[in-house]
């Protein structure tokens, strides 16, 4: 699979760390030229450095808060300058501050803070990548959704917005065909520290809930990302890729406690 990404050039938005370092890492190990962003410099730098001492490739850190209109402007139009051109776009940002609150007890307030970071940024990302380059030259959109979006994990916020996020892919991948492909990749669980409060379980019981034996690491994710971003998937757009680990075929489990919020996990 080496060389899918050659003479490419991959913006990964949230590429500092978790899924987003993985993916930028698996693009770059495959000869593509990756920029990442990221609100922390100093994290952000070092990934860059990390990620192209591992695999030789240019990587490019671009400080910037997927919130705000003139951070994203920034962030494509220096990887476009900086490339010649961009053929990967990777939405990797999310956040959720409800937690697990419950349906009338939730803040609109704050709920429209988690639709702007997880829909709106994504939109606006794919706005400013398609006019910056994917209009003329085509190129793929993966966005980072999860089994929330489909499945009642408790977490009511969070859950409507990856559903959102779906259902924006799909619009995507009908309006911008057939030159730009739009996919999302939805996983459970993954051990990165956007699920620190999981390390209180043990390992060995958070493993054993899944059907295929253990929870998803960032690289299967990120693997997951690269083939739907690749001309090996050139004839699919507008798909969810469920990637954990068998856990949406299985029944609601009781039997694995969510510590943090004191519901299960699913």
């Amino acid at each position: 699979m080496t060389g899918r990404f050659t003479d490419k050039a991959a913006l990964v938005v949230g590429g500092s760390r978790g899924i987003g370092y993985a993916t930028a890492e698996q693009l770059a190990r495959e000869g593509g030229n990756v920029a990442i962003t990221g609100r922390d410099e100093s994290t952000l730098e070092q990934a860059a450095r990390t990620i192209g001492e591992r695999t030789g490739a240019k990587v490019l850190a671009l400080t910037g808060h997927a919130r705000k209109a003139e951070q994203r402007e920034s962030t494509v139009d220096r990887a476009v300058a900086e490339f010649g051109r961009l053929d990967v776009l990777v939405h990797n940002t999310a956040t959720n501050v409800s937690k697990n609150a419950p349906v009338l007890d939730l803040d609109p307030e704050v709920m429209l803070k988690e639709y702007d970071l997880n829909v709106i940024s994504a939109l606006e990302y794919v706005k400013l990548a398609h006019r910056a380059s994917m209009e003329e030259h085509g190129g793929t959109v993966v966005l980072l959704s999860s089994v929330a979006g489909s499945a009642n994990i408790r977490v009511p916020a969070y859950s409507m917005t990856k559903a959102a996020l779906e259902s924006l892919c799909r619009s995507l991948a009908d309006q911008l065909a057939p030159g730009v492909r739009v996919n999302s990749v939805a996983p459970a669980f993954v051990d990165t520290e956007f699920a620190t409060y999981l390390q209180r379980i043990p390992r060995e019981r958070i493993d054993s809930s899944y059907p295929l034996g253990r929870e998803s690491a960032p690289e299967d994710v990120a693997r997951a990302i690269a083939f739907l971003a690749s001309d090996e998937a050139k004839l699919i757009t507008g798909t969810t890729l469920v990637v954990d680990g068998g856990k949406s075929v299985q029944p609601y489990r009781h039997d694995i406690p969510h510590p943090e919020v004191g519901q299960v996990l699913h």
